[in-house]
């Protein structure tokens, strides 16, 4: 029986690793984060029996092993209705004025760091609810959960007792014996996945895929893990190729105090309604609003 060799990596071999993650993700990971990132990579060691070098030599010529790393090394804890005061805007507000100005029009949405998929299903089902046809587009650089998201079947442990409450009855027709949460065709059909890399964003590969004239976009507890200098360079392209002119942006509240006026570009207009922040971006010097060029939700 052939014996595998244990591997356990130094300080000086975890932080070349590291490094290259960021490098190829943006993603600047916690201390928590690297004690996960370290156990997968001397489990990959152990099981091929590769030295560091020579696994890190693999990586640059393998595609396969490069994204299995990287899906290894990405944060995937989300659940639907995060931030509950967010999507009370959207029913209270955005769709029904979205319903008022242009009917069965499809609303677009980008959820843009979807994870396993709980943030698109919720904008789906609650876009449904209030009568409005959405096209949404959910991407992530894990193609693991992409696949997830595609599949419409999601853990009990989705659903939380505290945040997300007020919309939990969205759910109930969906949800079965075994507490999984599995959603129709009509529901999964209204969410496109991409798989996105934000740290390319402004790269001229990653521009061909971006999804264009967006209404909404979410792009929410990423912000935590990057740069000052990533932080500004998405900020600047989501608002000058994704947005439609009055997109609405939608941020975590704990990143409010990570985006200010170095990062923020000035076609984006801060706005707290209540206890609710996002951005708007500004109307185009032609004054033109409309279908074309998005709406203006304010």
């Amino acid at each position: 029986m052939t014996q595998t060799k244990d591997f356990s990596l130094s300080q000086d071999e975890l932080d070349s690793f590291i490094s290259l993650v960021t490098r190829t993700t943006g993603i600047i990971p916690r201390e928590s984060h690297k004690t996960g990132i370290k156990t997968y990579i001397e489990k990959i060691l152990s099981k091929n029996s590769f030295t560091p070098s020579e696994y890190k030599h693999f990586l640059g010529t393998n595609p396969k092993l490069l994204s299995e790393l990287i899906n290894a090394s990405t944060v995937n804890e989300t659940y639907f209705f995060r931030e509950e005061k967010q999507f009370s805007i959207l029913k209270e507000k955005i769709f029904p004025q979205w319903k008022a100005s242009f009917g069965t029009m499809p609303i677009r949405v980008w959820s843009a760091a979807c994870s396993y998929g709980e943030e698109a299903y919720s904008i789906s089902l609650l876009a449904h609810e209030c009568g409005v046809t959405a096209d949404i587009t959910a991407s992530d650089i894990n193609s693991e959960v992409l696949e997830h998201c595609k599949s419409g079947i999601f853990l009990g442990s989705s659903i939380r007792q505290m945040d997300g409450q007020s919309f939990k009855n969205l759910l109930n027709d969906y949800q079965r014996e075994d507490r999984k949460v599995e959603f129709p065709d009509h529901i999964k059909n209204s969410i496109h996945t991409k798989k996105i890399n934000l740290a390319q964003i402004d790269s001229q590969e990653t521009e061909s895929i971006l999804p264009k004239s967006q209404n909404i976009i979410f792009l929410r507890n990423v912000f935590i893990y990057f740069s000052q200098e990533l932080r500004a360079r998405i900020l600047r392209t989501i608002s000058e190729k994704c947005m439609c002119d009055g997109g609405i942006l939608f941020v975590s509240m704990s990143e409010i105090a990570q985006l200010d006026s170095t990062v923020v570009p000035p076609s984006l207009e801060t706005v707290m309604d209540g206890k609710v922040f996002y951005f708007t971006k500004k109307i185009s010097s032609s004054g033109k609003t409309g279908v074309s060029n998005g709406k203006n939700f304010q």
